[in-house]
């Protein structure tokens, strides 16, 4: 009976757990995204090009390339509450770095630091869940997960855009500051080690790195996260100066990718638990996000409407998938390092592409051009998800 009890208990804290891994990320994610409605003031204030102000999202991504692998093996050695903990204090100080920010240097430097949290914790927080959820709920849970992306975006480009309005630019990044103080209280108070911490692995640590399953699923999801991170960076300045929206509705617009994402992505993370298949989810995700892309290169009024909409459900395919997968190669004991690979991919793949799309824009003032790159990676994303081992 006392076992049972136990049992229990861990069936009931692991959400807990869940809740706190999640609310973790967001906070992270939040500072992260309320920066695109902010480039008209901060281009004004600063007197920057477009690709400069598409470093203020790539600094936050450039970290992740160096150090999202050694964080995988950080987690390992210290354990997942105390590098969250410190993961989350320097997403606390780098939302005040930014917000204090007297030069456009020091802006910078403030979301370098920022990315040096954020490269912690995208490998940190899945690493969680997966020594608390076995294999066959692992989709759900990355499903439920999954919500973190999505949900930020929504909170941090619409009340970014409010508040730009209302009071200035800084004032979003003491917003992110407050909410990085309760993430890092509540992570600290509930996160503790999990019951498959300890399980045996598939491999060693350096069989996890040579992996090349691994290297195939953070192809995926470098493709993934280079054109979806590229919409939501992009979309409000694309909506506003070349469809001439007002700033409120077109940072709407660009948040209607993450409505139809927050309800569909725990969907599908439960049918690929329900059907035992993974592959299928991430290569029609992909290919369906190119055609949506294509769509939203050529469309206006409620056909754009829809096809951001398509975006956003097509896109909730990939997320449970690609997060559930390292788990189930690598084993929960080393986990953490397969979601460090896949974290230099994602950061590899979203930082390059925000200037990218900036030079883009600079040299060629297209709408069109901007959308039909995006569908191009998006394509190369399922070629990639194409090639995958597993079912």
């Amino acid at each position: 009976m006392e076992s049972l009890g136990r049992e229990g208990e861990h069936l009931r804290y692991r959400w807990a757990i869940l809740f706190a891994s999640f609310f973790a990320f967001v906070a992270y994610a939040f500072a992260f995204q309320e920066a695109p409605p902010l480039f008209e003031a901060i281009r004004e204030e600063f007197d920057v090009t477009n690709v400069e102000v598409g470093l203020v999202m790539s600094m936050v991504l450039l970290p992740g390339i160096f150090l999202s692998l050694p964080a995988g093996f950080f987690v390992k050695k210290y354990g997942v509450r105390r590098v969250g903990f410190a993961s989350l204090v320097c997403v606390v100080l780098g939302c005040f770095v930014t917000a204090t920010a007297n030069s456009f240097i020091m802006l910078l430097a403030g979301r370098l630091v920022l990315g040096v949290g954020g490269a912690f914790i995208v490998t940190n927080t899945p690493a969680v869940i997966a020594q608390w959820f076995a294999s066959k709920e692992l989709g759900k849970a990355m499903g439920i997960y999954g919500i973190n992306m999505p949900l930020a975006t929504i909170i941090g480009l619409s009340s970014a855009s409010v508040f730009v309005l209302a009071y200035d630019w800084r004032f979003p990044f003491y917003i992110s500051l407050a909410v990085g103080i309760t993430a890092a209280a509540v992570f600290v108070v509930v996160v503790r080690e999990g019951p498959f911490a300890g399980h045996e692995s598939k491999a060693n640590a350096r069989q996890a790195i040579g992996n090349f399953e691994i290297w195939k699923v953070g192809l995926v999801w470098l493709f993934f996260n280079a054109s979806a991170l590229s919409f939501t960076t992009w979309a409000t300045d694309l909506f506003q100066n070349y469809k001439g929206m007002p700033k409120v509705y077109a940072s709407f617009l660009a948040t209607l990718l993450m409505w139809g994402a927050i309800f569909c992505v725990p969907i599908f993370g439960w049918m690929s638990d329900r059907t035992g298949r993974r592959r299928p989810f991430v290569v029609a995700g992909s290919l369906l996000m190119t055609l949506a892309f294509v769509a939203l290169a050529y469309t206006s009024n409620m056909a754009l409407v829809v096809s951001i909409l398509a975006l956003g459900v097509t896109a909730a395919m990939v997320p449970p998938v690609a997060s559930a997968l390292p788990a189930e190669i690598l084993g929960p004991a080393l986990a953490s390092v397969g979601f460090g690979i896949t974290g230099i991919c994602l950061n590899l793949g979203a930082a390059s592409a925000q200037p990218l799309f900036g030079f883009l824009l600079d040299v060629t003032e297209s709408y069109t051009f901007c959308f039909l790159g995006m569908a191009a990676l998006s394509a190369i994303g399922a070629l990639a998800a194409y090639t995958l081992k597993t079912n």
